[in-house]
């Protein structure tokens, strides 16, 4: 029997959950334990032991493993499993689409939100279902409901996903002192539902902070948290390659886990738009898998993932030149920083860790020019 518990959660937080669903998820959380764990390990081993071939030819050796096989599939398998199936998120998400929607429209009546109605999404954003997410965060505006509820369990850097936006912001934070930067003015770039947003804000409570998306969903259900946390900022529907945002008028445009998104056009295009926006003096931050460790092996695990979870644009981020690009758009004082709550670096690792997970770095760039 799935009698779903009664609802009792604020609007942002709305999805009815059962004991079947639960029972269902923690099966597939211990099994991805098992898979970024002692799996992992052993796949690891074994890869080391075909003496750090190319990822290419790295890849075809490692298929006559039965440990990466499985390793593989569990990868694809779990993923899918999370999402799809009789107690998958999306499913009971979608199941549950009468009680939410309306919910979602409650955002209508907030001031800060600034929904497009005739913005294009990006080729790259409805071309695939990103994450596996059936229909990803765009066809549907309750689908965001789905990734929420996905959220709430360990991020992909195996934390508790609010410390680890707490820690992408407490950088922010970081680099601003570190080049005289009292920031005013603050962007997130995709923002999603604004977690990170919310996290900013929290760090510098003083500046005014704002997210884009281009997800309506994701920014409604992000507007109406941001009431419930009491955080004020401000969620904007818009591009990256055309942002909403006035020349020379923020002090610092920064992104969590967003490059790895976005094919290279994309992110020219974002550089130039954030050099566009920023004050001389401002700071371009981003955080994302710019530097894997573990050499070859390294970016084999990652293009494997970018392949079986639907990224298709993770890989390319690998041989992506950020610093030329950075430095031909007028950028000075380019940086790169490692670091993870459980690892805050500053120094890239030079050896895989003992869990799969993925390594992030920080990267940032000071807009050429005299600060106002």
């Amino acid at each position: 029997m799935n009698a779903p518990h009664p609802a009792s959660q604020p609007a942002s937080r709305a999805w009815q959950t059962s004991f079947e669903t639960e029972a269902w998820q923690s099966y597939l959380a211990a099994l991805k334990r098992h898979w970024s764990g002692p799996l992992y390990r052993q796949v690891v081993t074994e890869a080391q032991a075909c003496k750090a071939q190319p990822p290419a030819e790295l890849e075809q050796a490692m298929r006559e493993h039965a440990s990466y096989r499985l390793y593989a599939w569990l990868e694809r398998r779990l993923q899918q499993m999370k999402w799809s199936g009789r107690w998958g998120f999306a499913t009971e998400v979608a199941r549950q689409r009468p009680q939410l929607a309306p919910l979602l429209q409650q955002a209508d009546a907030l001031s800060n939100l600034y929904l497009d109605p005739e913005l294009e999404l990006p080729h790259y954003v409805t071309e695939t279902e990103t994450h596996q997410q059936p229909g990803g965060l765009w066809q549907d505006p309750v689908n965001a409901y789905a990734l929420a509820w996905y959220t709430t369990g360990l991020s992909f850097a195996l934390s508790n996903p609010d410390e680890l936006v707490d820690f992408y912001a407490q950088r922010i934070a970081e680099r601003c002192e570190q080049i005289g930067l009292a920031p005013h003015s603050v962007l997130d770039q995709g923002c999603t539902a604004g977690r990170s947003t919310r996290a900013i804000k929290r760090e510098l409570p003083e500046a005014e902070v704002y997210g884009c998306d281009v997800c309506e969903g994701s920014l409604r259900l992000g507007a109406l948290r941001t009431i419930e946390e009491n955080t004020p900022v401000t969620l904007i529907q818009c591009a990256v390659e055309s942002l909403s945002f006035p020349d020379a008028s923020l002090d610092v445009v920064a992104s969590h886990w967003l490059w790895h998104e976005l094919p290279p056009q994309a992110i020219r295009e974002l550089i130039l738009e954030a050099r566009r926006v920023l004050r001389p003096g401002g700071l371009l931050i981003a955080y994302d898998m710019f530097e894997p460790v573990g050499a070859d092996i390294g970016r084999w695990l990652l293009s494997g993932y970018a392949a079986r979870n639907n990224e298709p644009y993770a890989h390319t981020l690998l041989s992506f030149d950020w610093r030329a690009e950075l430095a031909r758009a007028g950028f000075i004082d380019i940086q790169a920083r490692y670091g993870l709550p459980q690892d805050p670096g500053p120094d890239i690792p030079k050896s895989l860790p003992g869990q799969r997970l993925h390594p992030m770095t920080f990267i940032s760039a000071v807009r050429k020019g005299r600060a106002f």
